[in-house]
């Protein structure tokens, strides 16, 4: 039987809570069926910061997170509760580079009204949602047609509720035929 693959998350800068680490190791084991490792927070890098957007610009973390991405791991992703976005875009739930395995996503636009437990639920679902997507696609799994495959491109949270945890079959496949090859 092969070794099953390490995924490291990893904290970036302040704020994540204990049961969003706990929430993620529990969902991504599932849905990569690999062993997930929480590695020591990582500060964000100040350069990455637009003082003029008050947003963090998601590619300086993510050469940030290469740097660092531990090397026992297949793949690494860094948790913000900070505003991400890219020059393109207004803003990005997260962001992902194939090639080296490192994705980093943001929790600021995922959060929900109120402090009631199904609330925490939702936030934890979009957290885990989103964290699904982008290490989806370090295994190089592009955005889907299907609205309901956790590959969809959400722009709003009402596609990220939408879409759910799940991979399309189609997409199961490709990440299958995939890591059989590795």
């Amino acid at each position: 039987m092969l070794d099953r693959p390490i995924i490291a998350v990893a904290s970036l800068g302040d704020g994540l809570g204990e049961d969003v680490l706990f929430e993620l190791r529990r969902v991504l084991a599932s849905a990569f069926d690999a062993e997930i490792i929480t590695v020591p927070g990582i500060p964000l890098p100040s350069s990455a910061y637009d003082r003029t957007r008050h947003q963090y610009h998601s590619t300086p973390i993510l050469r940030q997170l290469i740097r660092v991405k531990p090397r026992h791991a297949e793949r690494l992703l860094g948790v913000a509760d900070v505003d991400l976005y890219v020059p393109e875009l207004n803003f990005v739930f997260g962001e992902a580079d194939a090639n080296r395995g490192v994705a980093v996503v943001s929790l600021a636009r995922l959060h929900t009204d109120g402090s009631d437990p199904r609330a925490r639920a939702l936030f934890l679902k979009r957290t885990a949602t989103e964290a699904i997507h982008e290490l989806g696609h370090t295994y190089r799994l592009d955005h889907c047609a299907n609205p309901r495959c956790v590959m969809w491109f959400s722009n709003t949270l009402a596609e990220t509720d939408r879409k759910g945890l799940a991979l399309c079959a189609d997409h199961a496949s490709q990440l299958a035929r995939g890591r059989s090859r590795a």
